[in-house]
C-alpha cells in the first residue's frame, strides 16, 4: 500500500450520513478536512472520533477533501475475504445437505 501524505485525527463523524472532518496538524478547526466513508477503502470498521487517519488530499469542485484514507491500527478487509466467506457458506451447505440425506436414509 502506498504511503499517505497527511495525518490527522477524526474531529467529527456523522455515522448516519457517512462523513466527517479530520483535524490536521495545525489543530485549527478552520483547517479541518472533509472525509467521506468512500475514501476509507476496505476498512474493517467505520471511523470514530479520535481515530488517527492517514490520507491523501485532493480538490473536488473547488474544495479540499481526504482520499485514499486508512485508520491507524485498523486492518483493512483482505481482498480474499469475500471469497473465503462464500466458500465457507457453500461448504457448510453441502455438508449440511449430506448429513441430512444420511440421517433421513437411516431413519427410513
Amino acid at each position: 500500500m502506498a504511503t499517505q501524505t497527511e495525518t490527522g485525527t477524526i474531529a467529527a463523524w456523522k455515522d448516519d450520513r457517512g462523513f466527517g472532518f479530520i483535524r490536521t496538524k495545525s489543530d485549527n478547526k478552520e483547517d479541518d478536512v472533509f472525509i467521506h466513508i468512500s475514501s476509507l477503502n476496505n476498512m474493517s470498521r467505520r471511523p470514530r472520533i479520535g481515530d488517527v487517519i492517514h490520507y491523501d488530499l485532493t480538490e473536488e469542485n473547488g474544495k479540499i477533501k481526504a482520499v485514499n484514507a486508512i485508520i491507524e491500527g485498523v486492518e483493512p478487509f483482505s481482498e480474499g475475504a469475500n471469497c473465503n466467506t462464500l466458500m465457507t457458506v457453500v461448504v457448510t451447505a453441502i455438508i449440511s445437505s449430506a448429513l441430512t440425506a444420511i440421517i433421513m436414509t437411516a431413519v427410513l
